[in-house]
């Protein structure tokens, strides 16, 4: 209780940079993440498939890389090598006026009882894991006015997907 006392203390002075939203390209913000990961994971295949047909997105883009190396972070401790895939895929639902973004992964897949947790501060499942990625994911979504949500990928592994608001004139 102590010691999350003090992280507690400690997380308050050491706040994420005030969101600033600007007219972006999801996708080119996305593939920016990607590409860095794929040079790093050679044994991982990864798979971008951007949405053709996303408008112009009010997002902060340094905050939406964040929130993309979390993900992919987690994709590739969940794959651990072998037979390793992650795929990415973003696209645009005109009628509900948002944009998706998906991070598959074929990897060892969240049990049904973290789900609820995993995006509370200080849960981990990762022995080295400090539970703050998915917070921060979550805080930095929530930011931009959208949500996260956490799925099984069928046969196996995990989906994580986040949706972002469209401005009416995109």
């Amino acid at each position: 209780e102590v010691l999350k006392n003090l992280v507690n203390e400690f997380s308050r002075y050491a706040r994420l940079p005030v969101t600033r939203l600007t007219p972006n390209d999801l996708n080119e913000v996305i593939r920016d993440s990607v590409i860095l990961f794929e040079d790093a994971h050679k044994g991982i295949a990864f798979d971008f498939q951007p949405g053709a047909d996303i408008p112009s997105l009010m997002l902060d883009p340094e905050q939406i890389r964040r929130v993309m190396v979390n993900l992919l972070d987690n994709a590739v401790a969940a794959v651990d090598g072998g037979d390793g895939r992650i795929g990415i895929r973003t696209s645009f639902d005109r009628n509900g006026r948002k944009a998706r973004v998906e991070v598959a992964d074929n990897g060892c897949g969240i049990p049904p009882g973290y789900k609820v947790k995993m995006f509370d501060p200080y849960f981990s499942t990762k022995r080295t894991g400090t539970g703050l990625g998915l917070a921060i994911v979550n805080s930095i979504i929530a930011d931009h006015h959208g949500w996260v949500s956490v799925a099984d990928n069928y046969p196996r592994g995990t989906v994580v997907a986040f949706e972002l608001p469209v401005p009416n004139g995109g």
